[in-house]
C-alpha cells in the first residue's frame, strides 16, 4: 500500500510541473542617453563623462533643452581645445631648437590660438588639411606618448564648456577674458568649474521661480 500510494503521489505532481509557466522578465529600457553616447563613441570616439550621463539620466530632460540638446547637434565645431602649461613650454621648446633660442613666436602664438577650435575628434588631432597645423601636430603628437593629454571641451557657446577629461572631466568651466602666458605664448584658459548636475539644477530651480 505504501508503494501504490508513492507512485500515486508522483503521477500527481508531475501534471503539476507541465502546467506551471514562466511569466517573461520585462528587459529594462535602456535610456535615449546611453545610446546616443554609445553612437557616438563608435562614429567619432567621443568618451562622454558618466558623470554627464547620470546627470541626464537622472533630470530626463527633453531634447530641446539647451545642454541636452547639443550631444544631438555633434560635428567638428563642437569641440574646443584649451593648452595646458605643460604643453606650451614643450612646444615653444620644441620651436626654439628649430628656429633658435631668440625666435619671433608670433607665428607660432597665432597658430596655436586658430588650433583651438580645429580639433578633429575622430582622428584625435587638430585637422590634417591645414598645413599649419602640421608643427603643433608632431608636437602633440610627442606630448601624448609621454603620457600627457591637452583638455578637451564641448562648447556649451555663453563662455561655457563642458570638459571631456582629466580631473575636471564632467564639469562645466569657462572662458571669460582667462588667459595665462607661459614662455612668451599667451593662451586662453578655463575657470570657475562646476558639476554639470549643479547648473542643471539651477536652471530648472530659476524655470520654477520664474516660470515666465
Amino acid at each position: 500500500m505504501k508503494i501504490l500510494n508513492f507512485f500515486k503521489k508522483k503521477d500527481t505532481q508531475i501534471p503539476q510541473k507541465k502546467t506551471e509557466k514562466t511569466i517573461p522578465q520585462e528587459e529594462e529600457k535602456i535610456h535615449e542617453f546611453i545610446e546616443r553616447c554609445q553612437f557616438l563613441k563608435e562614429e567619432i570616439g567621443l568618451e562622454v563623462p558618466l558623470s554627464v550621463i547620470e546627470t541626464f539620466k537622472k533630470y530626463d530632460l527633453p531634447k530641446h533643452n539647451y545642454y541636452y540638446s547639443i550631444f544631438w547637434h555633434v560635428d567638428d565645431d563642437s569641440f574646443i581645445i584649451f593648452y595646458t602649461e605643460a604643453f606650451i613650454e614643450w612646444i615653444v621648446t620644441r620651436y626654439q631648437e628649430l628656429h633658435g633660442p631668440d625666435a619671433d613666436l608670433t607665428e607660432l602664438s597665432e597658430q596655436l590660438n586658430e588650433a583651438i577650435y580645429e580639433y578633429r575628434m575622430k582622428e584625435k588631432y587638430f585637422d590634417r588639411t591645414n598645413p599649419d597645423f602640421e608643427f603643433i601636430n608632431k608636437c602633440y603628437e610627442e606630448f601624448k606618448k609621454s603620457g600627457q593629454e591637452l583638455t578637451m571641451t564641448m562648447d556649451l557657446g555663453h563662455y561655457d564648456h563642458l570638459v571631456l577629461n582629466n580631473e575636471e572631466k564632467g564639469n562645466v568651466a569657462d572662458c571669460i577674458s582667462s588667459y595665462q602666458t607661459t614662455k612668451g605664448i599667451k593662451y586662453k584658459v578655463l575657470t570657475q568649474p562646476r558639476p554639470l548636475q549643479e547648473v542643471i539644477r539651477g536652471i530648472l530651480e530659476r524655470k520654477e521661480q520664474y516660470p515666465y
